[in-house]
């Protein structure tokens, strides 16, 4: 039984009717009708308003006897999150349900994620820089290192590729303060300061265009549940841009700086700190 047709057969067992089912979640009539006369699913994004307004759980919907309810009217996202779910135990399948509800409760202009304006260029030599068009971070004495921590915690559970090895880097509980408060930043003053405060924009593309993997072990004790594994280091780029007096971009300023990443006991790899910023002394991009 598909998605849509056990859909229709809780409205029937519950004596509840189409007008009802859209008041309760917030679909049109014309779309639920839609999903029986055309004969698809509806938008995953959709299923957990469906469910409560049906008492039943995501588990019922998408059980398995619904194997093809993953259909060609799925994006290839929307397949994946399902066959995700299909794959996991039940421990897995309750967090991915209590994510999922937890999303669904957050009011829409929560959800909104600041707009970034970054994008990765080319030098003269082939070489990638993450160019982060803009300044948020800016501070008259000093950076207002909790605002940067409180940002970090929005990439908190993603994770991202390194285009030269393959690695896959998660960002976890532990970075926004490592990043924000912790020895190497407590040291930092200046245009260093400001660059890394305004580095947290680009962690996906500075964690991307990584190069020069290098090794070493543990070396603290304190370190040897989170990092039992070992640490990473790689070399990233990234420029920032430098304003004239009326507000202008005249210029980037481009900056090296090391990646270090821990290797948790689960096999996993997290960045740990962005560390070593410093600004290149070659000639500054111009606009």
């Amino acid at each position: 039984m598909k998605v849509y047709e056990k859909i229709f057969a809780r409205l029937d067992e519950l004596n509840m009717s189409q007008s009802e089912l859209s008041r309760r979640t917030g679909i049109s009539t014309s779309t639920i009708n839609d999903w029986k006369k055309k004969k698809i699913n509806p938008q995953a994004d959709k299923l957990v308003a469906i469910c409560k307004a049906l008492d039943m759980s995501l588990a019922d919907l998408l059980g398995e006897d619904g194997a093809e309810s993953s259909g060609t009217d799925y994006s290839a996202e929307e397949k994946y999150l399902v066959e995700c779910y299909r794959r996991s135990d039940n421990y897995v399948r309750r967090h991915m349900l209590r994510y999922m509800e937890l999303i669904d409760n957050v009011e829409p202009n929560e959800m909104k994620t600041p707009q970034r304006n970054v994008a990765v260029i080319q030098d003269v030599d082939g070489n990638n820089i993450v160019f982060i068009n803009d300044i948020i971070f800016k501070g008259k004495r000093s950076i207002t290192w909790p605002d940067v921590e409180e940002y970090l915690r929005q990439n908190v559970g993603e994770f991202y590729s390194i285009a030269e090895t393959g690695d896959i880097v998660y960002i976890g509980t532990d970075l926004p303060d490592e990043y924000a408060g912790y020895n190497y930043t407590k040291h930092i003053k200046g245009t260093v300061a400001k660059a890394k405060a305004n580095a947290a924009q680009a962690i996906p593309e500075i964690i991307e265009i990584a190069t020069s993997k290098t090794v070493e072990e543990n070396k603290k004790e304190k370190h040897s549940r989170n990092a039992k594994n070992g640490w990473y280091r790689y070399d990233t780029r990234f420029a920032l841009p430098v304003y004239d007096e009326s507000g202008e971009v005249e210029r980037y300023n481009v900056f090296s700086a090391r990646l270090l990443i821990r290797h948790a006991a689960s096999g996993k790899m997290y960045l740990y700190d962005v560390l070593e910023i410093k600004k290149e002394t070659s000639k500054p991009c111009q606009v």
